[in-house]
């Protein structure tokens, strides 16, 4: 899913969808929604690089009768930042991760919201998604008795390690924070992410405080930051360093420069996928931080049921089989596996249900300034 140090919470990244020569966002000429020479609707959208794979373009665009104009974002911090600096009217659909759908509810322009309810009946594939991506959207997407947003693909993260090294454990995060957690030497072999979120939540979560994140927002008490933090600046000895870039971590890996890491189950999905068989992804009986982009309207589209279409497309299981490829993340449509592979459907088709319901969805973090100033000492430390 990668980290994007200016956001909390944002599970994707520019490294994780290896395009890291594109920064930001390209300029948006065009008026949401507006109609070409031809007399075709153009749907803009603002959004990760492989959702322009061309194959998926091209069966929506000849399915919904549609051009389709995609902007490629390298984080949903960007994409909000960008549409809340009024670039909602010129975007039809952004697809930012699921604790950006709130903040979008949330914010104003002209005297109303700036994204659409959604259209039940344009988004006919939304009943064949996983049940718990419905009750996540129920969740974090309803307001007044209207749904903002649908449920694209998703990710989640715990850690890996190298299997030729690490023998068999119990999942946790002790691994990450306890010398003898494993009879295996680990000092200088640990690596976390460079970022406040995910850092800190892997040890909020080791310490015990799950019931942080079972509200709308994490909530940890200013006792409870004092404890993470502590707990991280304890870490430090036994730490190779903080990884950023996705692609960064997988050659670090590669190379041996370290043994265990702080990851996304994308990042190892890739390695599999290149053959590499030793790395192996663990999911910590405390609980899995899971991401799952979301696809929002704009209110001042002017083709709103056209874009709920082209979304519903995404979410199709031809479309969604081949999104989950491009980028080694599943789809919330299981009907994906119809169109994947044995092996395919071993990395990222065949989900099981049950897996499902331990996630624990990203989500806004209350009083933040409070965890980017101990990130900021645990980094000085």
């Amino acid at each position: 899913m990668p980290t994007d140090n200016t956001s909390q919470a944002d599970g994707r990244s520019t490294s994780r969808r290896a395009f890291l020569a594109a920064a930001g966002t390209a300029s948006v000429t065009a008026v949401a929604g507006c109609t070409g020479g031809s007399g075709t609707p153009t749907i803009n959208i603002l959004t990760w690089q492989e959702y322009a794979d061309e194959d998926i373009k091209s069966r929506i665009e000849e399915t919904v009768g549609v051009n389709l104009e995609i902007t490629k974002s390298t984080s949903s911090s960007n994409m909000f930042s960008s549409w809340n600096a009024g670039q909602y009217q010129q975007y039809d659909i952004a697809i930012p991760n699921n604790n950006y759908v709130p903040k979008m509810m949330e914010s104003e322009k002209d005297g109303g919201p700036m994204i659409a309810p959604v259209d039940e009946e344009a988004v006919s594939n939304y009943g064949g998604m996983y049940d718990q991506f419905k009750q996540f959207a129920d969740t974090q997407f309803t307001q007044d008795g209207n749904r903002y947003g649908v449920p694209v693909r998703f990710g989640w993260y715990g850690y890996s390690y190298d299997s030729r090294s690490v023998p068999d454990h119990e999942a946790s995060y002790s691994i990450l924070f306890e010398e003898d957690y494993v009879d295996t030497d680990l000092s200088g072999e640990l690596v976390m992410y460079d970022n406040h979120f995910k850092a800190m939540s892997a040890a909020a979560l080791y310490l015990g405080y799950g019931d942080a994140f079972e509200g709308s927002k994490v909530s940890l008490s200013q006792k409870q930051i004092h404890e993470v933090k502590q707990t991280l600046i304890d870490q430090k000895p036994r730490l190779q360093g903080y990884i950023a870039a996705d692609p960064t971590y997988i050659k670090s890996l590669k190379q041996g420069n370290f043994t265990v890491g702080q990851s996304g189950r994308n990042e190892i999905v890739e390695m599999w996928s290149s053959g590499d068989d030793w790395p192996a992804m663990a999911t910590p009986k405390e609980g899995s931080l899971a991401w799952f982009e979301s696809a929002v309207v704009s209110s001042a589209s002017e083709n709103k049921t056209k874009a709920w279409e082209v979304i519903n497309e995404y979410i199709s299981p031809q479309n969604g089989a081949t999104l989950a490829k491009a980028g080694f993340s599943p789809s919330v449509n299981p009907k994906t596996q119809q169109h994947l592979s044995d092996k395919e459907n071993e990395m990222f088709g065949a989900i099981d249900p049950s897996r499902l319901g331990e996630m624990i969805p990203f989500k806004s973090v209350e009083n933040e300034n409070a965890w980017i100033t101990a990130w900021e000492e645990v980094k000085s430390a």
